[in-house]
């Protein structure tokens, strides 16, 4: 893309016109030009550079004496050979920037018939001041041997890792399992409350009061009948 836009930008800088031959005869081509339709001439495309608007139909016409084809370098399309008084449809929809030549009297690297098809917005930029490639090739440098050395670690980190695991085995080999696994200590706490003990203390006391109303009523019984057998006797 950047020598696309050096070229177009190469080309707007030259005259309004520019002189091209071939073909057995001389003719005039624009620099530039726009619009829906380019005309091709003796040898080379008027004009050389062309604005057209996307989303339209393009018409190529041999105005030459001679049969040209209009050719995108990318392959895009291909006219095939236009004969003189002849034209082409070309259907351009997306801004793009296009290289075209033609593929009997020029060549895909600009020489010869060659120009430009600029489709839409695609306008001629600044050129762009070009890369410092050293500081980009120091910047890769340091990258490469960044990694390189994280590399170099891999080694050493897994041998660290390796001999730490055998320490660890090491030791589970000395450890007495009896001691590091001692039963644990069972305290056994009495029931604080007994759920039982108030009805057997109420049961037992219930007893007692009956043997006690039990053992009055019978010593009342017996003084009444002792009553009775001595009140005969103490009668005169």
């Amino acid at each position: 893309m950047r020598r696309l836009v050096l070229l177009v930008t190469f080309i707007l800088l030259l005259p309004a016109t520019a002189l091209a031959g071939g073909g057995g005869s001389e003719s005039l081509c624009s620099g530039f030009t726009k619009g829906t339709s380019i005309s091709m001439l003796d040898s080379c495309f008027n004009g050389v550079s062309h604005f057209a608007p996307s989303n339209t139909d393009l018409t190529i016409s041999n105005d030459g004496g001679i049969p040209h084809t209009f050719t995108a370098v990318d392959g895009s399309f291909d006219s095939g050979d236009v004969a003189p008084g002849e034209t082409f449809t070309l259907v351009v929809d997306e801004p793009k920037v296009v290289e075209v030549f033609c593929k009997l009297h020029g060549t895909a690297d600009g020489q010869g018939m060659a120009g430009v098809l600029i489709v839409g917005e695609a306008k001629p930029l600044a050129v762009a001041a070009p890369a410092n490639i050293s500081v980009i090739k120091q910047a890769f440098a340091e990258e490469a041997a960044d990694l390189r050395l994280a590399l170099g670690r891999i080694p050493t980190s897994l041998d660290s890792l390796a001999d730490q695991q055998e320490e660890l085995v090491a030791g589970l080999d000395g450890l007495d399992l009896q001691q590091a696994a001692e039963p644990p200590t069972v305290v056994t706490v009495p029931s604080q409350s007994n759920p039982w003990l108030p009805v057997a203390t109420g049961l037992a006391l219930g007893l007692g009061l009956a043997a006690v109303l039990m053992a009055r009523r019978r010593v009342g019984q017996d003084t009444s009948q002792a009553h009775s057998e001595l009140k005969p006797s103490l009668q005169p």
